[in-house]
């Protein structure tokens, strides 16, 4: 394709014609300079760059029809489609992977940092976020006119209240007030414990991290039969020193973050004299995920903890 001044399209844009990609290709083959062979290679060039850019612009996929919803919270995706409601959801960020389904979604960012640009894109009616994590995103959306619903449930009371107001939201009243019934009957049928054992629930080993009374997770371990060694520090997720837990001594430890370990947990320092190590109970098969998002899988987490707690 020629412009006005002569020059060409080539694979970078319009520029000056040059032979230098013949010439490449006559001494890699020694091609004779025939002016008709010459022709039909810059064919050839031309046809192979149409088609790869046709490749590209077909496995791009289209954005989703305008008027759905989008969810930045992992747990907001899991509880829409709970609701049998993901045919709304347009948009969602790379931590939200469950169900798998979600996977597939139109990805606006990760769940710290939402893209606002792609987000606008999709034209939402309704924006799911968290605070403060996305506290700059909430922020935009707000600018520009967006309506946005804030997720931070910090009690299991507070969950069901949060499934019933996405359900109003998403017109599945009935859906929700039917999910909500299904995990209160479940959590009623968690055996009430003979025991509580003291459980330390690590989600950092560096730096040493663990749940506090503030956090939703203290009801988890409550709920399943335990008490939490650490629930009477008044924060979500403080930091606490190695001395700290082996003075407290908890009988059963839950490993839950990356790369955990309970083979190599127990050549910590100083801690093989603590219950739990001395007597096996430290765990590492619980998935992360369903303890910390507050949303369905929520009811998992106890039954899980429950089971390993209270193993007969």
């Amino acid at each position: 394709m020629k412009r006005a001044d002569g020059s060409r399209l080539t694979a970078h844009g319009f520029g000056p014609r040059t032979d230098s990609a013949f010439c490449s290709l006559q001494s890699a083959f020694c091609i004779p300079r025939v002016p008709i062979l010459q022709s039909v290679i810059c064919s050839l060039q031309s046809a192979i760059i149409l088609a790869l850019a046709l490749a590209v612009a077909c496995a791009r996929p289209p954005l989703p029809r305008p008027g759905g919803v989008v969810s930045l919270v992992p747990s907001v995706t899991e509880i829409i489609y709970a609701l049998g409601q993901e045919q709304q959801l347009t948009g969602n960020t790379t931590f939200g992977n469950y169900p798998p389904a979600a996977r597939r979604l139109y990805m606006v960012g990760d769940f710290s940092n939402p893209n606002v640009e792609r987000i606008m894109r999709l034209k939402p009616r309704l924006v799911f976020a968290t605070l403060p994590e996305q506290q700059s995103a909430v922020a935009w959306l707000n600018q520009l006119g967006t309506k946005v619903f804030i997720s931070r449930p910090n009690s299991f009371d507070s969950l069901f209240r949060e499934i019933r107001a996405i359900g109003t939201a998403l017109g599945a009243e009935a859906r929700a007030d039917s999910l909500v019934g299904s995990l209160q009957a479940r959590l009623a049928k968690i055996p009430a414990p003979k025991s509580r054992p003291s459980i330390y629930l690590e989600i950092s080993e560096q730096p040493l991290m663990t749940v506090g009374r503030s956090s939703f997770i203290n009801e988890v371990i409550e709920r399943a039969g335990g008490s939490n060694v650490f629930g009477d520090i008044d924060k979500e997720y403080p930091v606490v020193s190695q001395e700290q837990v082996i003075e407290r001594n908890p009988d059963v430890i839950f490993l839950l973050h990356p790369m955990a370990d309970r083979t190599e947990f127990g050549k910590r320092l100083g801690w093989q004299n603590i219950a739990a190590v001395r007597n096996g109970q430290v765990f590492d098969d619980v998935d992360p995920d369903i303890v910390f998002r507050p949303g369905p899988r929520l009811v998992d987490a106890v039954e899980a903890i429950a089971a390993r707690t209270h193993a007969e």
